[in-house]
């Protein structure tokens, strides 16, 4: 692995002429309930990323510690960008790493709220700069995955439990640990996450904060019906963790590998 910061400017210099793809792992500083440090997001990306430098000798960016939280932000501890600010801090990055040469960035994302924010400026830097970049999130990764009958992708539920314990293990509280069903107050229009609620056959946007649907900040991001509350976390073992981390940076290191000599597509409009 090569680490960034570690590097210094001539050794930089040397590395990119050849190195065309890069790792930059970014997550947030937000509440994670009673049982994770509220910087669970960027601990998680770090270590996936980290990891994954060591496996496939990837350079691997500084972690960006702060995201688009304000959702969370009636719990203590919570720190946020705006999307605006964030856009533009990721295209400024962006921006640099192509003036020395830089073509691909693979985000290893550990935090939902930064999805906007990341594909705006990779958007922007496509049109500047040609730059290609990819947005991967450990909850993508294991969208096909049942932990325990629970989806992955839940807020301090058994994946991102597993993450931290495997990342920063004195982030974890684990006699603590908890995943709350989201809360509803209507018999017709029914929450499954904060933003998205079920109405008759069909789904309906509705914007809300995460203290609307959850009282401890935990969520199961799912309807009461298909996961009620959590409150038994035994199964979440360091040899668990360890097991579920191994799987996402082994399936970082060969996205990577396929990404860096991934053919783009040609331009070919055709008119009438």
């Amino acid at each position: 692995m090569t680490v960034y910061a570690y590097q210094t400017w001539a050794e930089l210099e040397e590395r990119l002429k050849t190195t065309k793809t890069v790792l930059f792992p970014v997550g947030s500083t937000e509440q994670h309930g009673h049982h994770i440090g509220v910087g669970a997001d960027w601990i998680q990306a770090d270590a996936i990323a980290n990891r994954v430098g060591e496996k496939c000798d990837a350079l691997v960016l500084p972690t960006l510690c702060y995201g688009v939280s304000g959702h969370h932000k009636e719990f203590t501890g919570t720190l946020t960008l705006s999307t605006e600010t964030y856009t533009q801090a990721i295209y400024e990055i962006l921006e640099s790493l192509a003036r020395y040469g830089v073509k691909r960035v693979v985000f290893m994302n550990g935090h939902g709220g930064n999805n906007t924010g990341l594909t705006l400026a990779a958007k922007r830097a496509r049109d500047d700069f040609g730059m290609l970049c990819a947005i991967c999130t450990w909850w993508d990764i294991l969208a096909n995955e049942k932990l325990f009958g629970n989806p992955a992708e839940q807020h301090a539920g058994y994946a991102e439990t597993s993450f931290t314990l495997a990342s920063r293990p004195e982030a974890v509280r684990m006699e603590l640990a908890n995943c709350m069903a989201t809360k509803q107050v209507d018999d017709d229009i029914q929450f499954t996450r904060a933003g998205m609620a079920r109405y008759k056959n069909g789904v309906v946007r509705i914007p809300l904060q995460t203290v609307d649907v959850t009282d401890t900040g935990s969520m199961t991001e799912t309807h009461p019906d298909d996961n009620p509350h959590v409150f038994d976390y035994s199964m979440i073992t360091p040899e668990f963790a360890e097991n579920l981390m191994n799987k996402v940076v082994d399936w970082m290191c060969s996205f990577m590998k396929d990404f860096d000599k991934m053919k783009e597509t040609e331009p070919n409009i055709k008119r009438p």
